[in-house]
């Protein structure tokens, strides 16, 4: 009776201690990774601003650092592509006056601009970091603004800032579209 009673006891005390680990607030629980806009998922997908841990030495604003997961070609390339349609949706948000829309596209370009910016910061390329650092922060601003004039204010930063790092670091694709210029070195 006594080892009935132990084994009792010890079940109650298995099932209460591993039962509670789920509702430990110390235990992280497992999350499913956040989406990713299609095509192709962004490796460490983050809220904008913030991605892979602190920021490197000298870097100020909180942006993605460079020391989380790899940012490969492809998905710097996926990352163009979904800034290239939301950039798009963002011009046309303008010229109907939509403030809703536009927040939302910015919203979507401040976290891919996040994805580029830790891809060249990766690559140590300041000055395409800076770049994608102030399309960001423009993006960033479209995501808050409270009426249109704001909106417009802040999309021109983005478009700027495309236009920049375009003339730099992207050349015409033969088989459509962007990809990274051959003198940018960049083979991984």
């Amino acid at each position: 009776m006594r080892i009935l009673y132990g084994a009792v006891i010890l079940a109650v005390g298995l099932g209460a201690g591993c039962s509670s680990r789920d509702n430990d607030p110390q235990t992280p629980t497992a999350q499913a990774p956040a989406p990713a806009p299609a095509p192709a998922p962004a490796p460490a997908a983050a809220p904008a601003g913030r991605a892979g841990g602190a920021a490197p030495a000298g870097r100020q604003g909180g942006a993605g650092a460079g020391g989380g997961a790899q940012v490969t070609i492809a998905a710097h390339e996926a990352a163009m592509k979904q800034i290239a349609a939301a950039n798009q949706a963002l011009q046309a948000a303008v010229k109907g006056g939509d403030v809703a829309a536009a927040t939302a596209q910015g919203k979507i370009l401040a976290t891919q601009f996040t994805l580029v910016e830790n891809f060249w910061t990766q690559r140590a390329k300041p000055d395409a970091v800076k770049v994608a650092n102030g399309a960001r922060m423009a993006a960033q601003a479209v995501s808050t603004a409270a009426d249109i004039a704001a909106v417009q204010a802040s999309a021109g930063g983005v478009g700027q800032s495309c236009k920049q790092c375009h003339s730099v670091y992207r050349e015409a694709d033969p088989a459509g579209g962007f990809r990274i210029a051959a003198s940018a070195g960049i083979t991984q």
